[in-house]
């Protein structure tokens, strides 16, 4: 039976840690999203936003045919709701065609606190993070803030402004699967 976490929440809400940790003490593999394009930012390099768009583009179909090839994945990206008119992030439509048995655990955290910490965080440069307008982020992230949870699979919220209780938080993902 092929079974998938799937973690979602803002950018910087922390889903990137809690998949980690998830993935390893279910021994499920760890596909995150950001690793595809981060090697293809290694590979090309980055020269434009428009550029960047089109890899970002590229590593979905990778992290996507890796997911299909899994059978048991925790999932994280920053995901593109099923509600909405949003283009940005990872199509996550396919998600419940793919898996018998899926869980989403949503990353809950304040908008202000996501801000602080995308602000505060390194990423590869080739995620043009310098480039990005302060306020026009912080507008994005309230936005953003009401198309989660995706609502695919049985769902777990974890509120990620405070220290997430790992044992509790696992315990509850086994019961769901």
């Amino acid at each position: 039976m092929k079974r998938a976490v799937v973690i979602t929440g803002l950018p910087a809400s922390g889903k990137t840690t809690v998949a980690r940790e998830i993935s390893k003490r279910l021994g499920f593999e760890f596909l995150g999203k950001d690793d595809f394009l981060e090697e293809l930012y290694e590979r090309e390099g980055v020269s434009s936003w428009d550029h960047r768009s089109k890899l970002s583009r590229l590593s979905d179909v990778a992290f996507q045919e890796a997911a299909r090839a899994s059978e048991s994945a925790v999932l994280v990206s920053h995901w593109r709701p099923i509600r909405g008119n949003v283009n940005s992030g990872t199509p996550s439509d396919w998600l419940l065609e793919e898996y018998e048995l899926l869980v989403e655990v949503c990353c809950l955290c304040p908008p202000e606190e996501a801000l602080r910490r995308f602000l505060s965080r390194t990423r590869h440069p080739g995620h043009l993070d310098e480039q990005r307008d302060t306020k026009e982020l912080a507008e994005r992230l309230a936005s953003w803030s009401n198309f989660f949870p995706l609502r695919v699979g049985r769902l777990l919220e974890v509120q990620t402004d405070f220290e997430v209780n790992f044992e509790i938080l696992v315990e509850d993902v086994r019961k769901a699967l």
